[in-house]
């Protein structure tokens, strides 16, 4: 409602002039408070549709059903992006090794496109198989209710490129408590869970190894190729004293026989 507007409906009633402007203030709140509700509804809506797929996937698969309901939420808008409608994929899965139907290729472009499913619960439960994959094979070190380390890991493991991805996903599974559909409880904000910790240490151990199995390698293969060298350099000697002609002199002649 416009100001003026505003203005000529308390002119037209002088005696109620702040009964009136308190109603109209009242509206207006009233008309903001009611559409963040339609939004928040629809994450509602969203989390009723799909918690038992979610659900499912966390006993199949090992991913908890609050990540990959706050990845379906954050990826898709809630349903509502275009992808999610037309091809109804809710996760932004691209479409290499994928032999189906493919959205959004651009092969001027060199795009691969995303991939097509017949139905939203189908991307749920590829997405699930997706996160099987050796990338993601670290995060299964962290329990199922550990959201926190499990949002944390997707960022890690090249899931998404957004620095605030993680946040984005702690803060939807708390805001609207996803933490609680299977019997999990809000994680404490000020430190990180103790499985990562160990998880991170054994991650930096295993790097130690690695780097001194590569220094092994690297010095078993200069002996190696020195080796190689040497026994270059001692058979042209080898040949050169095998074919050498005998000194003059050195062969008999006729007349010594006689």
């Amino acid at each position: 409602m416009s100001f003026n507007l505003q203005r000529k409906i308390i002119d037209f009633f002088p005696i109620n002039k702040r009964i009136l402007q308190f109603c109209l203030i009242f509206a207006v709140f009233s008309a903001f408070f009611a559409s963040a509700q339609t939004k928040h509804q629809r994450y509602l809506d969203y989390i009723d549709r799909y918690k038992q797929i979610a659900l499912q996937s966390e006993r199949d698969y090992g991913v908890p059903a609050s990540i990959t309901l706050a990845q379906g939420l954050l990826e898709s808008y809630v349903g509502q992006s275009k992808m999610a409608i037309e091809a109804n994929n809710h996760f932004g899965i691209k479409a290499y090794h994928w032999k189906g139907e493919v959205y959004g290729r651009c092969d001027s472009l060199n795009q691969v496109g995303y991939r097509v499913y017949g139905a939203p619960e189908d991307s749920f439960i590829d997405h699930a198989k997706f996160l099987k994959g050796p990338r993601y094979s670290i995060l299964y070190e962290f329990d199922v209710k550990d959201y926190r380390s499990w949002a944390q890991g997707l960022r890690d493991c090249g899931y998404a490129e957004d620095a605030n991805y993680p946040a984005k996903l702690i803060n939807i599974i708390e805001q609207y408590e996803l933490y609680a559909l299977d019997g999990g409880k809000r994680l404490d904000a000020g430190r990180e869970g103790d499985q990562r910790e160990e998880v991170e240490t054994r991650l930096d151990e295993d790097e130690k190894i690695s780097a001194r199995e590569r220094r092994r390698l690297r010095a078993e293969e200069r002996k190696r190729r020195r080796a190689q060298q040497q026994q270059q350099q001692v058979l042209p000697q080898e040949r050169q004293q095998a074919y050498t002609p005998l000194r003059q002199g050195s062969v008999p002649s006729s007349a010594d026989n006689d």
